[in-house]
């Protein structure tokens, strides 16, 4: 059914794979993968379009902390519970603590294939289960 997927945005600064991952999501018809080259343009996206779920890069430092948190307190247009993955060339176990205190389902560190990316967007699709039920 067109308009009935589920909309996700990857935010990468890597266009190979921001397209390779968005055109196999499409093509396998698992989401409708939306794509930001910067935090910065994801956040102007997200003032504006709600999204099922989010990929983020979060670069070198903790630069997508301030939009999970965004998120988080419901002041863009995604549900606050919104679930969230993050890709990383690292990650310390203190950095790790604090994506974890606001609900990110998984990091992956770099480098990963893209059928892992294509899993993890798999997952973040689901559709809400229903209260009272987990995945």
């Amino acid at each position: 059914m067109p308009g009935s997927q589920r909309q996700l945005l990857l935010v990468d600064p890597h266009s190979l794979f921001r397209r390779t991952v968005a055109m196999v999501a499409r093509q396998l018809q698992i989401a409708e993968v939306h794509e930001a080259s910067s935090l910065e343009a994801a956040h102007r996206l997200l003032e504006s379009q709600p999204m099922d779920g989010l990929l983020l890069d979060i670069g070198q430092g903790l630069e997508a902390l301030a939009l999970l948190q965004s998120v988080r307190a419901g002041a863009l247009r995604c549900a606050a519970g919104t679930p969230v993955a993050l890709t990383a060339e690292a990650c310390d176990l203190s950095t790790a603590q604090l994506y974890k205190e606001l609900d990110v389902r998984r990091i992956m560190l770099k480098p990963f294939k893209v059928k892992t990316a294509l899993e993890v967007i798999q997952d973040l699709a689901k559709p809400p289960a229903p209260p009272g039920v987990k995945h």
